[in-house]
């Protein structure tokens, strides 16, 4: 991380962690095209069940790699990946397309889990934070390419060769893990791996305040973001009338509301440290959300008013991710794999839940949306009250 090169290794860890938005972000222009063909309402439940299959098999991945090293797992991850695209292409019917989602998820969560693992094996926590804002910058770029490239490929070559891509790139990461990763686990810190070995160690890691505190911060913050994507799509296309192009670029804004915040925040970790920036910043989500819950509950707001509040929003949420990440993860060198699935499965569960409250709540008006990115930003502050515990002051001079 020193110097101005990005490692090789952590641009193989960013393209690992880029499958996510590939995945999901890649086929949505295909949503029409996919129910036509199939005759059937519901494609929604595919991202669904691929949101499922990535919250369970993040807490199988992290002990795994913690006893067979990080890139045994990382193989048989990108295979189960390949195989499930390959699935998803060639889905005779929407219930065999879902159930290839989640074979997807289920491979594609290894990268996820485990690059974060490799980020915490290679750096120290100020580090770590700088690797994870550069992740996250990387990483960024999915949802502002993976949707215009999805709409290119639906619109020349059909929904079906979106998956190809992906069944492809799952092969060509297999590959680069084979021939362009070093192993970055010390064999002499293998953990034992059986079932209640891991239990204990997931038992433990549950009750360790600044792990879980850290998550939820992180969680609900992506969260409150999930709720936006998630219930965007109807409610703004509806109320301003945009075509799907028109909403593409909507969508498109917010990868670079994220790469702003992951260039502010390696500026800022220049200075000082992760704690500091997570400080600054963790109330912001909570005052930005409530300012768009207002503007949108009183009055009928310009389209320009809600984009420029939701994207200052992801630029806040944008600021605290990668430090939670750092902060949640630095005192978990001995089991680095379990403490980055257990984060990554309950920051996944809580973007799940999330989507279901868009579900259940949706009546078509951006206060609404409103109102649950707030009650996220809540969440995010109260999290971090909690995690940060009164003992701060005396670690911060330790």
């Amino acid at each position: 991380m020193h110097g101005h090169g990005v490692p090789r290794w952590l641009l193989l860890v960013a393209a690992m962690a880029a499958v996510g938005p590939v995945s999901i972000d890649m086929y949505l222009p295909g949503f029409p095209a996919i129910e036509r063909e199939f005759a059937m309402r519901g494609v929604e439940t595919t991202m669904a069940a691929y949101l499922v299959g990535l919250a369970v098999s993040q807490l199988f991945y992290g002990p795994i790699s913690d006893r067979f090293g990080r890139k045994p797992p990382l193989y048989f991850g990108f295979a189960l990946y390949a195989l499930g695209a390959a699935g998803c292409a060639l889905a005779p019917s929407l219930p065999a397309l879902t159930l290839m989602r989640i074979v997807q998820a289920l491979g594609g969560s290894s990268g996820f889990v485990i690059g974060r693992a490799i980020v915490r094996d290679r750096c120290e926590p100020h580090e770590a934070a700088r690797a994870f804002s550069l992740l996250m910058m990387i990483v960024a770029l999915g949802p502002v390419l993976a949707p215009a490239a999805g709409g290119f490929v639906v619109t020349h070559f059909g929904w079906r060769a979106t998956f190809v891509f992906q069944a492809a790139l799952g092969v060509a990461l297999l590959a680069a893990t084979h021939f362009a990763l070093r192993e970055s686990r010390p064999a002499s810190a293998a953990v034992p791996l059986n079932f209640a070995n891991v239990m204990r160690t997931y038992l433990r890691l549950g009750a360790d305040r600044t792990l879980i505190g850290y998550s939820l911060v992180g969680g609900f913050g992506m969260g409150a973001l999930f709720t936006y994507v998630t219930g965007a799509p109807t409610v703004l296309t509806q109320r301003y009338d945009l075509s799907p192009q028109q909403f593409g670029a909507l969508i498109g804004l917010n990868g670079f509301a994220f790469m702003t915040a992951s260039r502010l925040n390696m500026i800022a970790l220049r200075t000082i440290g992760p704690r500091e920036v997570l400080a600054r910043y963790v109330w912001l989500p909570l005052l930005l959300g409530g300012a768009l819950l207002l503007l949108t509950s009183l009055w009928p707001v310009p389209l320009w008013t809600v984009v420029a509040l939701q994207l200052s929003f992801f630029v806040a949420v944008g600021r605290v991710t990668p430090n939670v990440a750092a902060l949640a993860l630095a005192p978990h060198g001995a089991d680095a794999g379990a403490a980055s699935a257990l984060m990554g499965a309950l920051q996944s569960a809580l973007a799940m839940l999330s989507g279901f409250a868009v579900a259940t709540f949706n009546d078509g008006k951006v206060s609404t949306i409103a109102a649950i990115m707030t009650v996220g930003g809540a969440l995010t502050w109260g999290s971090y009250l909690w995690a940060r515990g009164p003992s701060e002051p005396a670690r911060l001079a330790t």
